[in-house]
């Protein structure tokens, strides 16, 4: 199903759905808020709260927020992972999981310089699906850093609306850091960037057409406010950035079985197609292995990048759709020219204006034990 057919059939169910009481339901259609949970657990000071909270503001896949934390005392931390929010399918070993981990630490290491803290952290895990993955204790150090934390609010992941001109030499430094650690941007326009493009969609075509991705996907998409609020994680119509009338559609009309649906495949393969025509180019993380601690330090990479992307309109799309594919991802550091691991593949470029953050967040009472 197309766009136009899209429309013309969400019209069409909006029809009969009839009458006044359609549009004033039309009128009133608000995105679900995300709410502060900050101040919310039993014996845990407002201000460590709060450092947590900020921590869970980090990406993650599907937006499933696997992590957990332990209070040891209150300020020392067991940062583990919980195994009904993994991603089984699509991230069999952890890998994905992992990275998020990182980013988590990497807001709160910022959160709490911020407030006058530092953190000491040393990973705990053997492996990747241990409970307990990293030992974090907090110190204050009394001089605060004046990092605006509202930057960690306000971060998020942007789907459409790309432009298409190439990010500046010194952009492309700023997201880097003039890093020496390995980073690779290839433009949209080069052989590289046409490459990736079209394992992209390849990629994507892989996943929709088979059942168990998109039954994993389905458990995650909340389709109604009312699953957004009970659940406060998982992908939401805000977040697939649904607008309009199919917004309305959708969180009417659909369910977990229509994730499953052969025009909602065809749907997003069509979306991909059109996403990874726009942007600027591919911006690549790697590491020199996988293990844990290599992952973690990927996250927190990818948490700083997307810190200091907003204030350039620049936006930031994972597409991690090539790396989930063994097959694919074996092939992708050869045809790249790449000798180390590639870790995250990032659809970046500008945008005209940046939308406020819609994810939902799960509130500390879900994830600290």
């Amino acid at each position: 199903m197309n766009r136009r057919q899209f429309i013309k059939w969400s019209g069409a169910g909006l029809a009969a759905a009839g009458g006044v009481a359609l549009f004033h339901s039309l009128a009133q259609l608000k995105e679900v808020a995300r709410d502060n949970f900050y101040n919310h657990v039993q014996g845990l000071e407002q201000e460590y709260g709060e450092l947590l909270y900020l921590a869970s503001l980090a990406p993650s896949g599907h937006n499933t927020q696997p992590w957990t934390v332990k209070c040891i005392t209150c300020h020392h931390w067991i940062i583990g992972t919980d195994a009904a929010r993994w991603l089984p399918v699509v991230d069999p070993e952890n890998r994905e999981a992992m990275i998020s981990i990182g980013a988590f630490l990497e807001n709160l290491a910022v959160a709490a310089r911020a407030k006058g803290y530092e953190i000491e952290f040393q990973v705990k895990a053997q492996s990747s699906k241990d409970k307990e993955i990293v030992d974090v204790q907090l110190y204050r150090v009394g001089q605060t850093n004046p990092f605006d934390i509202e930057k960690i609010q306000l971060r998020r992941t942007v789907r459409n609306n790309f432009l298409t001109n190439e990010l500046s030499s010194e952009d492309i430094r700023l997201l880097t850091e003039e890093s020496k650690e390995p980073f690779f941007y290839f433009s949209r326009r080069g052989k590289e960037g046409k490459y990736l493009a079209q394992g992209t969609v390849l990629a994507n075509k892989i996943q929709t057409d088979r059942d168990s991705t998109q039954e994993e996907l389905a458990k995650w998409i909340r389709w109604s406010n009312e699953e957004s609020k009970k659940y406060q994680n998982g992908l939401t119509a805000e977040t697939m950035e649904i607008e309009g009338i199919p917004r309305w559609f959708v969180k009417n009309f659909y369910s977990r079985q229509s994730a499953l649906a052969k025009h909602f495949r065809e749907a997003t393969i069509q979306k991909i197609q059109e996403q990874v025509a726009t942007g600027s180019g591919w911006l690549l993380l790697t590491s020199k292995d996988s293990s844990i601690s290599e992952l973690i330090n990927v996250g927190r990479k990818l948490q700083r990048i997307w810190l200091a992307a907003r204030d350039k309109k620049i936006a930031i799309h994972p597409m991690t759709q090539m790396i989930e594919e063994v097959a694919m991802r074996d092939e992708l550091s050869s045809a790249l020219g790449i000798a180390e691991e590639i870790q995250l593949l990032l659809r970046v470029g500008y945008i005209h204006d940046y939308p406020s953050p819609v994810s939902m967040r799960m509130p500390l009472q879900s994830f600290v034990i």
